[in-house]
């Protein structure tokens, strides 16, 4: 990963001050100036500062003489590198505190509004509805891809300069305290949570667990600024604080302050209307199937209404969203109707998407076909879990599922069975052959069908979808 200093260039001796690190010189002065900040060494060059990271697999400090090699003269490190002459080295005792750190003074210096969205569910297309709506107004800054992690999304508020005036960053996490990390060094404005699924209970153990973890992103909420709550989520319901203002949206809670209803699927997306304490709004359109994607809308348009944007310029930025890469693309091949959502997969957006398989067929008269992969990080409730998607997808009357990894294919089908699918309806491939299974996927399609492929990212089940593409293309 590499970032250019938005606000320009700094040197060895300042960002020692903001990291109140142990400035070393070896051969050279301590006014080394630098405008990039890379984590990997390959990118390093004489124009970079290199943060040496420990991690699991890879420890960045053995890497610190090929960043010399490159021309790199300043470097962060927790110990003081050996044998390596002409350059600054900044000692810290945690090098990603350290990126937080200089995160934290380039948001100092600048003016600007930031909301900040966490999630189990759906949080990077919100993130994206946000930043479409808010492009209408502002000179804006959004987290760029997946930095939304510890080190990932410090780095991005990097490049904040002084044209921007809101930002927009999304905040992920594997455990307790990391989005309190990320929190403190962004200082919101907006915090939103989008819902509390079942993701990451093999490391927190319980939905009660990843309730705490996301609402850690109030740890760095501005005073007086606003939280919003998905209010159709019991264990996010009755929040209170003295200090921010708490906002409640749903679709299923009349007693949410903003409550969306009236939801009506049309070819290529959604319309609803909205109820709000600004008045009733009517005939939202987006060009999202699903209806999961109301909430992503809402939060979207009542940020909008936040930041003071004009009820056209909100609507405007509505429709001009366009899905990030492998996360619900609809498009048609060969006269299949391809509803492309590989990049992660949790039973919450799993049966979302099922949700939107069941849609599409319906409107475009097709069958529904299925392509569901692992999902990971469930712990000991992975079995119940896997059964409880394919139990969902018997239940809309799925036409044919193809399962795709041994987890799914031995729970999820297993499920899809007991809820009523015949075996001559069900697939099985424990092993992920792209090219055996997409052979599979070809012998029963056609034209006109609805298929689905949805997996963890892990299971790369995108590569099936690429052979069965470049079949019918």
């Amino acid at each position: 990963m590499k970032i250019t200093l938005g606000l320009g260039r700094l040197t060895a001796d300042k960002v020692a001050s903001i990291c109140d690190g142990t400035l070393y010189t070896v051969a050279c002065e301590n006014k080394v100036l630098f405008e990039t900040v890379c984590t990997d060494s390959r990118e390093a060059d004489n124009t970079s500062m290199f943060v040496a990271i420990k991690g699991e697999r890879v420890d960045g400090h053995s890497y610190i003489p090929n960043v010399v090699k490159a021309g790199c003269r300043c470097v962060i490190a927790e110990r003081v590198p050996l044998d390596v002459k002409g350059i600054a080295v900044i000692l810290v005792k945690d090098s990603i505190r350290a990126i937080r750190d200089i995160a934290e003074y380039v948001k100092s210096q600048v003016e600007i509004q930031t909301v900040a969205v966490t999630g189990s569910v759906g949080k990077t297309t919100t993130k994206e509805f946000i930043s479409a709506v808010l492009d209408r107004k502002f000179n804006l800054y959004k987290t760029e891809g997946n930095f939304n992690s510890t080190i990932g999304m410090p780095m991005s508020m990097l490049e904040l300069n002084h044209h921007h005036n809101a930002a927009v960053f999304e905040m992920g996490m594997s455990g307790l305290g990391e989005i309190e990390f990320m929190s403190e060094a962004a200082k919101p404005d907006v915090a939103i949570i989008t819902n509390i699924g079942s993701s990451h209970l093999e490391m927190l153990g319980s939905r009660e667990n990843i309730r705490r973890a996301k609402m850690e992103i109030t740890a760095g909420l501005r005073d007086g600024g606003t939280l919003f709550l998905n209010g159709d989520e019991p264990l996010l319901q009755g929040h209170e604080s003295d200090r921010y203002n708490v906002v409640y949206f749903g679709m299923k809670n009349e007693e949410c302050d903003y409550f969306a209803n009236n939801i009506r699927n049309v070819e290529g997306g959604i319309i609803f209307d909205m109820r709000t304490p600004a008045g009733e709004f009517k005939n939202i359109e987006i060009n999202l199937a699903g209806a999961h994607n109301v909430y992503n809308a809402m939060v979207a348009f009542t940020v909008g209404l936040k930041m003071q944007m004009s009820e056209s310029e909100i609507r405007e930025g509505l429709l001009s969203y366009k899905a990030a890469k492998m996360r619900q693309n609809i498009y048609s091949v060969g006269g299949i109707t391809v509803i492309e959502d590989c990049y992660n997969a949790s039973p919450e957006s799993m049966n979302a998407a099922i949700n939107v398989l069941g849609d599409t067929a319906k409107l475009r008269g097709g069958r529904m076909i299925a392509l569901l992969g692992d999902m990971r990080e469930l712990g000991t409730t992975t079995a119940e879990l896997h059964a409880g998607v394919g139990s969902y997808l018997a239940e809309k009357k799925a036409d044919f599922l193809f399962t795709y990894g041994e987890l799914s294919s031995e729970n999820l089908a297993n499920g899809a069975v007991k809820n009523g699918m015949s075996e001559k309806q069900i697939f099985r491939s424990p092993k992920t052959d792209a090219e055996a299974v997409g052979k599979k996927l070809l012998s029963v399609l056609k034209e006109g069908d609805v298929l689905l492929v949805k997996a963890s990212r892990g299971i790369a089940a995108e590569n099936v979808l690429n052979y069965v593409k470049a079949q019918l293309a």
